[in-house]
């Protein structure tokens, strides 16, 4: 009997060290994501770590602005996907970013309850928009206010929210009565709707990039940042309503340039 349960003893300890060793065996990548990613990311990753069974890829979502000034600070994020084109090359004249690529486009809608047929008929109501200091979306947001000449009389009525998540959570719990969101944000929207499709050329391009941070450059991180945009991801952010662009890196496609202009 004695003998029997130190047998069972030593398979249950081989067993735990064999199951330690198997978690020792899969690498961790952490990812800082633009908060308007969160659902067609989750999804993302999941695709990848079915087909990656020995990488295991964290994600923290959060405003864009917040993450560039993270990354800036040193961080723990190895990869980051930014809603502005400013803020990545913003970390890749600061060297923080050692290899980008543009991945995604997306448009700037108006959400409500009430189809507008002009942004002019939002003025009096209040208005939601991602605060400027840390969302892109904000960014835009005052942009298009301030290019369709209705920024100062609309100002005393915006709500500012953290992310653009947020401000479309606003309206549609009811706080305001209209948010300026990315258009891929109607998408998880359940009491509003799109009441107004704002014309591109009212904003900057809303372009998403990913970059890798320096000396975060492991092959499973060059992995996860070549899966972006490709294949089943692909698929994912076109069904949550991204325009996805050619994955090409854009180093590579500087360095195309730089041997044309040598010729």
């Amino acid at each position: 009997m004695k003998k029997k349960l130190i047998f069972i003893l030593i398979i249950n300890i081989l067993f735990v060290f064999f199951l330690g060793c198997a978690k020792e065996d899969k690498k961790v990548i952490t990812v800082g994501a633009e908060i308007s990613l969160k659902d067609s990311l989750n999804q993302i990753v999941e695709q990848f770590q079915q087909s990656n069974k020995n990488i295991i890829v964290n994600i923290e979502f959060d405003a864009s602005k917040l993450l560039r000034k993270q990354a800036s600070k040193g961080t723990n994020l190895d990869l980051i996907i930014l809603a502005s084109k400013d803020d990545m090359e913003e970390l890749e004249k600061a060297k923080v970013i050692s290899e980008s690529k543009e991945i995604l486009e997306n448009n700037m809608i108006v959400a409500g309850r009430k189809k507008i047929d002009k942004l002019e008929e939002i003025k009096g109501y209040r208005v939601a928009i991602g605060d400027p200091e840390y969302s892109p979306a904000g960014v835009y947001s005052i942009e298009i206010l301030k290019n369709s000449q209705l920024f100062e009389e609309i100002k005393p009525d915006i709500v500012l929210a953290r992310d653009v998540r947020s401000a479309m959570q606003y309206v549609d719990l009811y706080e305001v009565d209209y948010a300026f969101i990315y258009k891929t944000e109607s998408k998880v929207m359940k009491n509003a709707q799109i009441v107004y499709e704002i014309p591109n050329e009212l904003h900057s391009p809303i372009i998403y990039s990913c970059g890798i941070l320096s000396g975060k450059e492991s092959e499973e991180i060059k992995s996860f940042y070549k899966f972006l945009g490709n294949g089943n991801s692909r698929e994912i952010f076109l069904k949550y309503g991204f325009k996805v662009l050619d994955p090409r890196n854009k180093i590579n496609v500087e360095k195309m340039k730089n041997k044309g202009e040598k010729k």
